[in-house]
């Protein structure tokens, strides 16, 4: 009987049926550049990410998280960002390629509770990206 099943599942394989899953898979998409620093004082209100797609956006974004001054560079011509906050000591971004130009990028920050606000910016590629968690570039 597993003789007869894994010769069946052997022909299935070779023909082909069970299909391709490798182009199914998201693949990891790297973090160009990292920063992680305090909110400024008197900012203490949590916001979900924010995809910052322009210069604009990104001044502004600094500004409403009392950020004296724009802690990275970005070409906004190549790259965008992503901001993120927690009450955590540490902020990291994790992201995937699902495909058809979608890019999904997610927080994780670590459970250690302090007073204060952290504020994580990721830098991610614009090539090939088109929406970034549903938000068009």
């Amino acid at each position: 009987m597993r003789l007869c099943l894994l010769l069946l599942y052997l022909s299935i394989s070779s023909a082909g049926l069970c299909g391709d899953t490798s182009t199914n898979v998201p693949k990891e998409v790297t973090v160009l550049r990292e920063w992680l620093g305090d909110a400024g004082p008197g900012v203490d209100k949590s916001a979900p990410q924010v995809v910052i797609r322009n210069r604009d956006e990104y001044v502004k974004s600094c500004s409403e998280f009392g950020l004296e001054k724009h802690p990275l560079e970005i070409d906004f011509s190549k790259e965008f960002a992503v901001i993120a906050t927690s009450r955590g000591s540490r902020i990291s971004f994790r992201s995937r390629d699902e495909g058809e130009g979608r890019l999904k990028v997610m927080s994780i920050s670590t459970r250690d509770i302090r007073p204060g606000l952290r504020v994580g910016i990721g830098v991610f590629s614009r090539q090939g990206v088109v929406f970034v968690n549903d938000t068009k570039l």
